[in-house]
C-alpha cells in the first residue's frame, strides 16, 4: 500500500499572516495573526488520526468547550507553517498548526489543535 492511498481526507491550509494591531495605552504588543480569505494551499491530500484521549471537552454554560490535539499527515513538499490554520474540507472544523515535522523526506506530520465551543440547537 502506498503511502498516498493512506491519505483519505482533504483540508485547505491557509497561512499565517501577523497583525500590526497595537493594544494600545502604553501596553506592550501581543502577537496577533489573520488569515487571508481564500486558502493558499487548497484541496491537499491528507489524514487526521483523530484518537478519543486526544479530545476533551468540558461541560459549561450555554456551551461546551471542546480541545482537541490532532495529528496530521501530509504529503511532502506541503507548504505548512506554525500557526497556519488548516480547515478540514469534509466537516468545516478550523485548526491550528504546530510546528511541522519532516519524516525522512518521505511525509510531513504536524499536530493541530482545535478549541472552540459547540453549540446543540
Amino acid at each position: 500500500m502506498a503511502f498516498e492511498d493512506y491519505l483519505n481526507d482533504l483540508c485547505d491550509i491557509y497561512h499565517a499572516q501577523k497583525g500590526d494591531e497595537s493594544p494600545g495605552y502604553g501596553l506592550t504588543e501581543q502577537p496577533s495573526f489573520s488569515y487571508p480569505k481564500e486558502p493558499d494551499e487548497l484541496s491537499v491530500a491528507c489524514h487526521f488520526a483523530v484518537k478519543s484521549e486526544s479530545t476533551s471537552i468540558s461541560q459549561t454554560a450555554p456551551a461546551n468547550i471542546k480541545e482537541s490535539r490532532i495529528k496530521l499527515a501530509l504529503p511532502t513538499g506541503t507548504d505548512v507553517r506554525l500557526n497556519d490554520k488548516i480547515v478540514d474540507r469534509k466537516n468545516g472544523c478550523e485548526y491550528i498548526a504546530e510546528i511541522p515535522h519532516d519524516i525522512h523526506g518521505h511525509h510531513l506530520f504536524v499536530y493541530v489543535v482545535a478549541k472552540g465551543t459547540q453549540r446543540y440547537l
